[in-house]
């Protein structure tokens, strides 16, 4: 007499089944977790490097074409800190947009950091303003410039000249335009700080001695 037995599965090679299978998803989500992290990072890397890339290529354009001559009125490069502790760089230069050099293709370019008061609650970052106007036109009193990057740490400007760096610079006072501009930038990437740093060489600051600037 031949019997009919039902072949399954016992509760322990369910329960073995499911582990696995819950080790095996818990595997998968978490490659898929770091992929989309690992993402996300290079994209704001990118982003960010970028960002550098732009504002060094504009400042250092500006730089290299930076006008100075004694006794012109207007004419300068100067930076250090304000009043408020926050870093800042001034100058006229022929490198500027039209708008700025409209009425003789000088302009007035300065940049400063700033407190970003437009930042969410909690976030200590910075924003860079810019400002142009021409150097044959006085500033208005109450210029702000506008919001040129947002997202900056912290910024640093030296002045290299005659084998010594300066923190501070004064084309009138101390005799003309550096032969070096040292400009570091820190962004915040990813909940960490990135510092980029760049040096641009002024063109007319030859042998150390006060340029002639341009006729």
């Amino acid at each position: 007499m031949r019997t009919n037995r039902q072949k399954g599965f016992t509760l322990v090679e369910v329960m073995v089944a499911v582990t696995i299978i819950a080790l095996l998803l818990t595997s998968v989500y978490g490659v898929f977790t770091s992929a989309a992290g690992a993402k996300q990072r290079l994209e704001a890397e990118g982003e960010g490097f970028h960002q550098a890339r732009v504002l060094f290529d504009r400042m250092g354009r500006e730089l290299r074409g930076a006008y100075f001559q004694q006794g012109k009125p207007g004419a300068r490069l100067v930076g250090g800190k304000t009043l408020d502790d926050f870093p800042y760089l001034e100058l006229t230069t022929t490198a500027g947009t039209p708008y700025g050099g409209r009425r003789g293709g000088i302009s007035v370019v300065r940049y400063e950091l700033r407190v970003d008061r437009d930042a969410p609650i909690g976030d200590d970052t910075r924003v860079l303003m810019r400002d142009e106007y021409s150097m044959f036109e006085p500033p208005a009193a109450d210029r702000e410039g506008y919001r040129l990057a947002t997202g900056i740490g912290e910024m640093a400007v030296r002045f290299y000249r005659n084998g010594q760096w300066h923190e501070e610079w004064h084309s009138t006072r101390d005799g003309g335009l550096p032969q070096l501009v040292e400009i570091t930038l820190t962004m915040a990437l990813e909940g960490q700080d990135v510092p980029f740093r760049s040096s641009f060489e002024i063109p007319l600051a030859t042998g150390g001695l006060p340029s002639a600037g341009l006729p």
